[in-house]
């Protein structure tokens, strides 16, 4: 399935009444999810070609402090920590926030979602380097309440 396609099948899944659609064809699969206005593709091979070693997250993933709220990737894309390329980052290590303040951005089909911040605190760490691919659910920050 070429681009052309797939951007065809968005344009007309967001036009429609349609909540949900998954397509597969060969070794390609599709799943479009509209939530409150927000349409969310996912591209997952149907067969790998060739074995992917994994490497377990790291224990500091696995069990966070108690007072300690991981920000996840709410979706596959491009990790941008300011709004442009030459402007300063949206927030640093150490720097206070306060809750629903834009933390990053997750670029995804040139569409820039902001992600805001849960709670107010702390940021503790940043798990990320700007312009780098990251995955669904893949920790990007810690904030301290």
């Amino acid at each position: 399935m070429d681009l052309r396609q797939i951007k065809n099948i968005i344009k007309e899944f967001e036009e429609s009444t349609i909540d949900k659609l998954e397509i597969s064809e060969n070794d390609f699969s599709i799943k479009l999810e509209k939530r409150s206005n927000h349409t969310t593709v996912t591209n997952i091979p149907v067969a790998v070609a060739e074995p992917v070693a994994q490497t377990p997250p790291p224990a500091a993933q696995e069990a966070p402090a108690d007072d300690l709220v991981l920000v996840k990737a709410p979706l596959v894309g491009t990790f941008y920590e300011s709004p442009s390329p030459d402007a300063s980052p949206f927030v640093r290590v150490n720097q206070k926030v306060t809750k629903g303040e834009t933390l990053f951005i997750v670029e995804a089909m040139k569409v820039m979602n902001e992600v805001t911040a849960p709670v107010s605190g702390t940021i503790v760490n940043i798990h990320v380097s700007d312009a780098t691919m990251v995955e669904y659910g893949q920790i990007i920050m810690e904030i301290k309440e």
